[in-house]
This record gives C-alpha cells, structure tokens and sequence, in this order.
C-alpha cells in the first residue's frame, strides 16, 4: 500500500482505508519541507 504525504505541512493527523480490507486507520505525520521527520500509524 502507497501512502502519499505533504511535506509541506509541518504536523498532520488523516484517517484512511485500508486498500486492502476497507478498515480506517489514523496517520500521524511530522514532516519539514522534503522529509518525513516521524510517522506514526493507528489501526
């Protein structure tokens, strides 16, 4: 599964679904301009 991210913004916080089993789960991103800084993912 491919999870796009906009390192443009410093803290976001998404659910999605699963391609897979349709289930949402919750993404944490901490990012700065080009980088992924911490990622964290809840089902």
């Amino acid at each position: 599964m491919e999870l796009v991210v906009d390192t443009s913004i410093a803290q976001q916080r998404f659910t999605t679904d699963c391609e897979i089993c349709c289930r949402p789960f919750e993404v944490f991103a901490e990012c700065e301009p080009g980088e992924i800084l911490a990622l964290d993912v809840q089902a």
